[in-house]
């Protein structure tokens, strides 16, 4: 019998529910009737019976369970008590579902049952999921993690890693969540969670869709789908079809995904799952739209739109979709009504997050709205509104950070004139806005603003990566005439060159996989003459048009000017000395008196010193060091110091540190490897040194794009100095300091050289 009871635990967690209860009620078979084995039998019939949703035989099995635990005063107490609210949970009872968990964790302990003791931490960060309180579930997820790390437990590990998935999938972070997600489906295959497995699968397919990899995404549906059918869930029977029916949809194949959505919406009649039902009618409302067969898609989707109250990620999709049906119907009143309708869902939504980190991928959520209002309001010859709504979405987390922000649609009305802060500035702005099928680009000056349409976001995207693969090997692209670098000057500059004369200072804003791009460093013809960019604009790359209208390029002189923090000691054979450290320590230094720097070198230049010595008295800030960035987590982005003699671990002055340190500086200069980070937010656009620093106060950052070179940085930063002592700006002092190697006889001139430092505007 105790075997018979191990092997349905075993198909329980494989989602062989009917096996389970084959197992457990199969005629001939005399099972015990009290005593641990009864309410063992008790407890996993009540499980199977929950999962096929047949709630009154679930509840049936329970109750006896905790008759014959109370009757005998079983340890089996704590899993009573697990599974009870579990089947709360299932009720949407989620209160309840908490009170039982803590109960069970509290037996748990009690009894040294550390496995139920994970399981139960496990439990309630999954309560925190079903409430949407993402931001709170990370913290429990990842203690369950730890905990299951420590106790070797591989089933607890890879559920506490999936949820990691859902939690961060929910906040619009999917290449973290995708990166969960495989881990955990890679434990859920190798230890035989069957139904786990089908689940992970199928997030990391929702995770890929959303980042725009519909290939990777239908592999992982069908994968996911194959593994359902073979053992008859139903809801994942139901959601795969339903998504691999949308990303069919995508692809333009509409035979096929009525096809999956006709089965996703046959198997979630069996379910019990509210969102299982609601969306798949809306890929079939979606299908009606697109294949007109005497269905009403108007009604459909406002039928499926009314259902779907209390679920936000399926809610503002339909309502976006709705504002797409009246504005392909030229229904303006209508389709305003729901791009606006959708926005302040997905706001609402975004405002839950509390979390300042959390927040920033969650925009990722929202931007497809955005572009699809946008898309509407050119189409209604309302550009200027247009630019205006997608700045607002540029840079939110780093503007409430500082203090800035406001409600969104109380912003929209809020006359912020683009023209007038391009001639407060005395310069061009050029904001960009990559788009599926087509992409975007403003150019504003003091006097006028026009919108060229640009080429898809794949397609200049394509370009970027070849351009910087180029660089990053060294070619000299002038000399070489690189086809990629023409062609980026040709497609997003070129189409308004006539509004920016040579001379001219210039702000970028980009977008996508622009961020990644130094503008200074692209082709322009020039009768017989090819150059780069450089040599007739100054560049400086901003967040959004709003943070530039609070830009002032005055700042305050305070007692200490300069705070120069480097060469440390090396770390080890990770983090080697770098050689050219102590000369461009010294270089700096010459560049201020004495009594106005401070000075933090070797040892003294430990991570805890930045926050000791105020930084926020000082004008300039510079870091000789190495630098990491990291793309899953780019606020464990670091400055690579030295070890205090206590710690020898704690040599990494962390970007979440940094903006915990408010500044007034003027510059900012991270003269180390990827200082400006590796990934592009929605939205927040790249993020890592470089934004922490603008988030913390400062009002311009120099950051590296690339991998910097030892030796020629010293002498690009002398320049930049030299530039800043005789009275230069520091976008005028970078540029000429540029401008000198480039210009020089060898291989400095490279863009590879002189090209990866770039300077951002703060606020």
């Amino acid at each position: 019998m105790k075997f018979r009871m191990l092997e349905a635990e075993i198909r329980t967690y494989q989602g062989q529910r009917q096996d389970v209860l084959a197992l457990l009620t199969e005629k001939g078979v005399s099972y015990p009737t009290d005593g641990d084995l009864a309410i063992k039998r008790d407890l996993l019939c009540g499980q199977a019976y929950s999962g096929l949703n047949k709630p009154e035989l679930a509840d049936q099995d329970l109750r006896e369970a905790r008759r014959l635990t109370d009757l005998s005063h079983s340890k089996l107490n704590g899993e009573v008590l697990r599974a009870e609210a579990k089947i709360q949970l299932s009720n949407d009872h989620p209160a309840e579902a908490t009170a039982l968990y803590k109960k069970s964790l509290g037996a748990a302990r009690e009894q040294r049952d550390t496995f139920l003791e994970a399981s139960d931490l496990l439990n309630l960060g999954f309560v925190e999921l079903q409430q949407e309180h993402y931001d709170e579930a990370v913290a429990s997820l990842d203690a369950a993690t730890d905990f299951a790390k420590t106790i070797q437990s591989r089933q607890l590990l890879q559920v506490a890693l999936g949820n990691l998935g859902v939690a961060y999938f929910h906040l619009g972070d999917f290449e973290k969540a995708l990166y969960n997600f495989k881990l955990a489906e890679k434990e859920a295959r190798e230890t035989g969670s069957t139904y786990l497995e089908v689940k992970w699968l199928w997030n990391a397919g929702s995770s890929n869709y959303e980042l725009g990899r519909l290939d990777d995404a239908k592999l992982d549906y069908e994968q996911s789908l194959k593994v359902a059918t073979a053992i008859n869930a139903r809801e994942e029977i139901a959601g795969t079809n339903t998504e691999l029916a949308m990303v069919l949809f995508k692809k333009g194949q509409l035979d096929s995904a009525k096809s999956h959505c006709d089965e996703a919406i046959r198997a979630a009649a069996e379910s019990a799952d509210k969102s299982a039902k609601l969306e798949p009618l809306y890929v079939q409302a979606l299908l009606a739209v697109r294949t007109p067969n005497g269905q009403n898609p108007e009604q459909m989707l406002l039928q499926v739109h009314e259902e779907s109250i209390g679920t936000p990620y399926l809610r503002w999709d339909i309502e976006d979709s709705l504002g797409n049906y009246y504005s392909d119907r030229h229904k303006a009143v209508q389709a305003e009504h729901w791009y606006r309708e959708s926005i302040h869902t997905f706001e609402a939504k975004r405002d839950s997050v509390k979390n300042e980190e959390l927040k920033l991928p969650f925009f990722g959520h929202g931007d497809s709205l955005y572009r699809d209002y946008a898309d509407f309001l050119i189409s209604s010859s309302r550009q200027r509104e247009a630019l205006k709504l997608l700045d607002l979405g540029r840079a939110r987390t780093l503007e409430e950070g500082l203090g800035a922000a406001k409600q969104i649609f109380v912003t929209l009305k809020e006359d912020v004139d683009p023209q007038a802060i391009a001639r407060r500035h005395n310069a061009a702005i050029l904001f960009y806005s990559l788009g599926a099928e087509k992409s975007y680009l403003w150019a504003v000056t003091a006097t006028r603003t026009r919108l060229f349409v640009l080429p898809k976001k794949q397609e200049l995207e394509s370009h970027v990566q070849s351009y910087q693969r180029a660089i990053l090997k060294s070619s000299d692209a002038l000399r070489e005439g690189n086809v990629d670098g023409r062609y980026l000057y040709d497609t997003i500059v070129a189409p308004a060159a006539s509004m920016i004369p040579d001379g001219t200072k210039v702000f970028i804003i980009p977008d996508g996989g622009l961020n990644g791009l130094n503008f200074e460093t692209l082709l322009k013809p020039g009768g017989e003459r090819l150059h780069y960019w450089i040599e007739d604009v100054t560049l400086t790359n901003a967040n959004s048009i709003r943070l530039l209208s609070r830009l002032d390029s005055v700042s305050s002189k305070d007692a200490n000017d300069l705070l120069l923090i480097g060469n440390p000691v090396s770390s080890g054979s990770e983090y080697e000395s770098l050689p050219n450290a102590p000369a461009e320590v010294d270089k700096i230094k010459r560049h201020f008196p004495t009594d106005r720097e401070t000075v933090l070198t070797q040892a003294e230049a430990v991570p805890s010193a930045y926050g000791t010595v105020r930084p926020d008295r000082f004008e300039y800030i510079h870091f000789v060091a190495h630098g990491t960035a990291s793309r899953l987590s780019p606020l464990d982005s670091a400055v690579v110091l030295s070890a205090p003699a206590a710690h020898a671990d704690d040599y990494k002055l962390y970007a979440r540190e940094i903006v915990r340190h408010p500044l007034h500086a003027r510059l900012v200069t991270i003269s180390s490897c990827y200082g400006s980070g590796l990934r592009a937010y929605a939205g927040e656009e790249m993020v890592g040194l470089s934004w922490a620093f603008l988030r913390a106060g400062a009002h311009n950052v120099i950051g590296a794009l690339w991998e910097v070179n030892d030796a020629s940085t010293p002498q690009l930063m002398d320049r930049l100095y030299g530039g800043l002592e005789g009275g230069s700006n520091p976008d005028e002092a970078l540029r000429a300091a540029k401008l000198d190697m480039m210009r020089s006889s060898g291989v400095m001139r490279k863009p590879m050289y002189w090209a990866a430092f770039q300077l951002y505007a703060g606020s």
